[in-house]
C-alpha cells in the first residue's frame, strides 16, 4: 500500500498552501483492521484556498464520491474509492459547527446520496466487527440528518432497512425532480456490504 499512501499524500501536498500531509488515525497507530479508513492529517497556511482546490487535487485517486463531512468537530474531506476504500483528509487545526440536516432538493440530492453511502458503509464495517453498541447510536442520527429530510417516516434498525428506506425515498425524489443519479458509488458500496454478509 506504500504507493497508495504516497499518491494520497502527493495529491494534497502539491498545493502551494499545504504545509504538510501525514498518515493519521488507526493506520498510523497500527491499530487498524482491513477495512479501516485511510486518514491523512493536513496542515495548511490557507485553509480556504486548499479547501476550494481539493476536489481537483484528489482527482488522481479517482473517487466515486466525495464530500465535506457535515457533522464532525473539524473539517474532513472524505473520498469513497473503489474497494470500497475510504480516504479522509483531516484538517485538525480548524474547527466547525455541525450543520443542520440537509433539505432535499434537486441540487442537494447528489451530496445527500454521497453522504448516505459513505455513512452506511462505515456502519456496516463497524457492525461486521461486533460494534453493534456504536452502530445503534447512529440509526437515529442517520434518520434525522438524511432519511427524514428525504421523506422517510421510520428510524432504521439495520443496514438492510436503512438501504431500503434510502432507495425508496431516492426513487421518489428522482421522479419528482426529473433526474437519475449515478449508481457507481452505490454499486461499489452495496457490493462491499454484501461481501460482509448483509443482504444489500
Amino acid at each position: 500500500m506504500d504507493n497508495f499512501v504516497d499518491l494520497a499524500i502527493w495529491a494534497a501536498a502539491r498545493h502551494a498552501s499545504v504545509i504538510g500531509v501525514e498518515l493519521a488515525g488507526s493506520r498510523a497507530r497500527g491499530t487498524h483492521d482491513e477495512l479501516s479508513d485511510w486518514d491523512f492529517a493536513v496542515r495548511t497556511s490557507d485553509f480556504d484556498s486548499v479547501a476550494g482546490d481539493l476536489p481537483a487535487l484528489v482527482e488522481p485517486l479517482e473517487p466515486l464520491g466525495a464530500q465535506w463531512e457535515p457533522l464532525g468537530p473539524f473539517p474532513v474531506y472524505a473520498l469513497m474509492l473503489r474497494g470500497p476504500t475510504v480516504v479522509e483528509y483531516l484538517f485538525l487545526e480548524h474547527s466547525q459547527n455541525a450543520r443542520t440536516p440537509a433539505k432535499a432538493s434537486k441540487e442537494s440530492l447528489p451530496a445527500i446520496q454521497a453522504h448516505f453511502w459513505a455513512w452506511i458503509w462505515w456502519l456496516a464495517t463497524k457492525a461486521s466487527v461486533g460494534r453493534e453498541d456504536l452502530v445503534e447510536q447512529h440509526w437515529p442520527k442517520l434518520y434525522r440528518h438524511l432519511l427524514e429530510p428525504m421523506g422517510a417516516s421510520a428510524v432504521p434498525d439495520s443496514v438492510e432497512t436503512a438501504i431500503r428506506g434510502f432507495l425508496a425515498c431516492r426513487g421518489e425524489l428522482e421522479r419528482e425532480y426529473g433526474l437519475e443519479l449515478s449508481r457507481a458509488l452505490e454499486s461499489e458500496v452495496r457490493g462491499g456490504i454484501r461481501r460482509l454478509g448483509y443482504n444489500a
